[in-house]
């Protein structure tokens, strides 16, 4: 028989400074070919969605 889980999960995301979210957009701009305030705001929507969905209740569909 499985066991209860009695912690809930913690998500890999986590905050990060200024500072690093300005170096890590600069490379996912370069890769991608977009400037660095489209890979900031693509950061910013998707950390968003991420934050919505837990809010939601966080849980998949099967």
């Amino acid at each position: 028989m499985a066991k209860k889980k009695s912690k809930p999960a913690v998500s890999g995301i986590s905050a990060v400074s200024q500072a690093e979210a300005y170096e890590e957009a600069s490379y996912f701009a370069r890769k991608c070919g977009l400037t660095r305030d489209e890979a900031l705001r693509m950061m910013r929507e998707a950390q968003g969605s991420v934050s919505m969905a837990k809010a939601a209740g966080g849980r998949r569909k099967k």
